[in-house]
């Protein structure tokens, strides 16, 4: 790491970065944009603003903040607005995202037990899982691995783990030990992506699931040690926010598991931490941390720099857990 600079001011700079670049204020609202330029830069992503709203409240746990405060509640307000009140979307994938979210925060505590009684309800016992969204065919890892968190500490706990042992028993990969994507029309959809990993160890570690979160951390280093520990890179758009999501985890584990499990989990995200850092360039980071960030393209989409802001968030909760 830079010895100039603390895991928590790489953090502050990717946070004042992201605030400065992508979110705005309209009275007593805010929203982020999905990009800097070109014809998407007015466009509105529910799910990433779940992500938003999650990262602001860790940043606040690390560096307390009354501005912040305000944003997260403007924020909060604007996805009232954005949502007619709802909070609500066909995609029980990013319904379970603001659910987690919400839980960071602590407000709107009917939203979220209304979240929680959605997707429990949405459950499919002939299939032993959630769909991807409503009148779908499709079961896969990101709405179950989510659904399962909001779950855990609910009354519909035994839910959530009916999800995870689905999960390990119908999407784990027999060769890597990695967590498929899902299943779609009675086949397996093989693509890896470094997001199920991250809610497969989020979700074993909110039902107290060691053994599985082990089995799966050490997977993912496996995986990323054919890249010297780099996560596979998933592009912009909604891939943007990926290898983020499974940092995030990789920071709940490190601060949750012990030993070699918590090592691992610390090293993998200083290595990532560290690459996006060095590749960072005029405040923004790449969407591949194995090269710099560009001016255009990819790079300057919302989840992009969120997924980096999320990292090195991570890192923050990670390091803090060796001194604690």
């Amino acid at each position: 790491m830079d010895a100039t600079l603390s895991t928590q001011q790489r953090a502050a700079a990717a946070e004042d970065a992201v605030i400065s670049a992508y979110v705005h204020r309209y009275g007593p609202v805010a929203w982020g944009h999905a990009a800097t330029d070109g014809d998407g830069a007015r466009t509105w992503h529910y799910w990433w603003h779940a992500h938003l709203v999650h990262v602001l409240a860790e940043a606040e746990r690390h560096r307390p903040s009354a501005a912040r405060r305000r944003l997260i509640g403007d924020l909060l307000r604007g996805i009232t607005v954005r949502t007619a009140g709802t909070w609500i979307t066909p995609f029980y994938d990013d319904i379970a995202w603001m659910g987690l979210a919400l839980a960071e925060t602590r407000p709107h505590g009917r939203a979220r037990a209304r979240i929680a009684r959605l997707l429990a309800g949405a459950f499919d016992p002939a299939v032993g899982a959630l769909p991807w969204r409503t009148r779908s065919v499709l079961y896969n890892a990101p709405a179950n691995g989510p659904a399962a968190m909001v779950l855990a500490p609910s009354r519909h706990r035994a839910l959530a783990e009916r999800m995870t042992a689905w999960m390990t028993a119908v999407l784990d990969d027999p060769a890597t030990g990695l967590v498929r994507d899902g299943i779609e029309h009675g086949g397996v959809r093989p693509d890896l992506w470094t997001y199920n990993q991250g809610v497969a160890i989020g979700a074993a570690l909110a039902l107290g699931d060691g053994t599985r979160a082990s089995t799966v951390l050490e997977a993912v280093d496996r995986w990323c040690a054919a890249e010297e520990g780099l996560f596979p890179a998933a592009g912009g758009g909604d891939g943007g926010l990926f290898a983020g999501i499974l940092a995030r985890y990789l920071g709940v584990a490190a601060s949750r598991m012990d030993g070699e499990d918590a090592d691992r989990a610390r090293r993998l995200l200083r290595r990532n931490a560290d690459a996006l850092w060095a590749m960072r360039r005029d405040g923004a980071f790449p969407a591949d941390p194995r090269r710099p960030a560009l001016p255009t393209g990819d790079d300057r989409d919302l989840s992009v720099q969120l997924g980096a802001w999320i990292t090195l968030e991570a890192d923050v909760t990670a390091s803090a857990s060796v001194t604690s």
